[in-house]
């Protein structure tokens, strides 16, 4: 048993979101647990009729670059906002840690209180980079 045997990380297209996945990936590579990669899924954005929509694409590439680096992965699609999504995989998965990006934007929309919902909620340590 290592110290992060769970450790979760939110995923989007953001530079706060890269910053974090790096820093995940590099804290389960050293401790040789399993990292969990969220993404939530906007029902009304990201739904395709005709195969993966962009959260399915974002969790394929993540997984591909975690498994290059010959760390144990698991995606998680979530249909919810950012910080549900992370708590809910955080709180499932028993996590030791959450990693999380500081105050970035997606869009017009501000993720900004994703890391301190996400504090507020989760019964473990959370990263905050």
């Amino acid at each position: 048993m290592s110290v992060f045997d769970s450790v979760v990380v939110g995923a989007t297209d953001s530079e706060g979101a890269e910053r974090a996945f790096r820093r995940a990936l590099d804290l389960t590579r050293a401790t040789g647990g399993t990292l969990h990669i969220v993404a939530a899924i906007d029902a009304k954005t990201d739904n395709t009729a005709f195969g993966a929509g962009a959260a399915d694409w974002l969790l394929m590439r993540l997984r591909k670059e975690a498994a290059d680096a010959d760390v144990d992965v698991a995606t998680h699609p979530v249909l919810d906002e950012p910080a549900g999504a992370i708590t809910r995989v955080a709180a499932n998965e028993r996590a030791d840690l959450v990693v999380v990006g500081s105050g970035s934007t997606h869009g017009a929309r501000s993720l900004a209180h994703v890391p301190k919902a996400v504090m507020d909620h989760v019964g473990c340590a959370v990263l905050v980079v």
